[in-house]
């Protein structure tokens, strides 16, 4: 079994080092390439990789279309036309390339995050070396502001800048209780948003180190994060915190000043606000963006959405009432006197 693994492992190692690369022939024009940004999901995101880049585009100031890289698996090319339409003409060029993720199938990652996440890994390998340096950003965030600041930031020869985990890192410094499984670095970065120096990651070869520390951490709570998080200790340089602003559960982005408004908002956790159910303060600010894509919600959805989210805010209620408690309570105590009842039942003729 360990043997199964380790080659699995060095296939995982492979795909980065051997992986598709763009080229010429497939008709891409590396050499035209001046700021790439680059996002991996596949079609269960296409919503939000259209959200995410009209947002983008939306933003964008340059006066040039976006040039952008989606790194998929498990996309249909209707999907991928649907994703395109909703962008206007000429706002952005955007190349679709497949990688192969088989390699990474023993990782875990948490439920709501997808395997896409391992395509970060393969980055490097896909451009071509004469590409200095590229943008990656996930598919769960919005861009409010124009990203040709964020491309120019000064790296000072680190192998790339990200954002400080506020949220994580004071706790991992703190040794707090229940995060003994991460790993323990100087600073704790997110890595929804990285500017790549190519060049530098590969002469320090961090996808095959991350590699390294998942296959033998392969349940690792934060999978690729984590693994990245220990490739780059100490090689990574801090962007401004409003790159990847993540206090989204209970901050309304709308009612920010413009000195506190995000460049980016990152929609990090399960509290999705495309969700319903999640009842986010930030859902109707996420819906501005959806409604100019060609994933609009439909009259269906909206009728669904609103039962969803009815139904979350009777049970919220429910949790917070006297009556609510003491039938949590009392489901507790009924569980716990099953268990013991259970145990001390003795076996039955047909178990022996």
């Amino acid at each position: 079994m360990e043997g199964d693994t380790i080659t699995r492992m060095k296939r995982a190692e492979a795909s980065c080092e051997g992986g598709h690369r763009l080229s010429d022939d497939e008709g891409f024009d590396t050499r035209r390439m001046v700021r790439p940004v680059v996002f991996a999901c596949d079609e269960s995101y296409a919503m939000q990789l259209a959200t995410a880049l009209r947002s983008a585009v939306d933003a964008n100031r340059s006066g040039q279309p976006l040039d952008v890289y989606v790194l998929w698996d498990k996309f249909s090319e209707r999907m991928r036309q649907r994703v395109i339409d909703s962008l206007p003409g000429g706002a952005a060029v955007i190349h679709w390339v497949p990688v192969d993720l088989s390699s990474f199938e023993e990782f875990s990652t948490f439920p709501y995050i997808s395997k896409m996440t391992f395509a970060r890994l393969m980055i490097p390998c896909v451009f071509a070396k004469d590409v200095p340096r590229v943008l990656y950003l996930d598919a769960d965030l919005l861009v409010l502001d124009d990203l040709g600041p964020l491309w120019d930031t000064d790296l000072k020869g680190a192998v790339m800048g990200a954002v400080l985990d506020r949220i994580r890192d004071p706790q991992l410094k703190a040794r707090a209780p229940g995060l003994e499984k991460f790993p323990p670095v100087r600073d704790y970065f997110n890595s929804g948003v990285l500017l790549i120096d190519l060049d530098r990651w590969r002469k320090e070869r961090v996808s095959e180190k991350a590699i390294q520390y998942l296959r033998r951490h392969p349940d690792s709570p934060c999978a690729d994060q984590d693994a990245l998080n220990v490739a780059c200790d100490g090689r990574w340089t801090g962007l401004d915190l409003r790159w990847n602003f993540y206090d989204h559960f209970r901050t309304p982005i709308v009612e920010l000043t413009p000195v506190e408004r995000p460049k980016i908002a990152h929609f990090v956790g399960c509290q999705k606000p495309w969700n319903a159910c999640a009842l986010s303060v930030n859902a109707e600010f996420y819906e501005v963006f959806r409604r100019r894509t060609r994933f609009a919600r439909t009259t269906a959805d909206k009728l669904r959405d609103l039962g969803g989210s009815a139904w979350s805010r009777l049970k919220r209620v429910f949790k917070r009432t006297s009556i609510g408690q003491a039938a949590r309570s009392e489901y507790r105590r009924w569980s716990r006197a099953v268990k013991r009842r259970r145990r001390k039942l003795p076996l039955s003729e047909d178990q022996i």
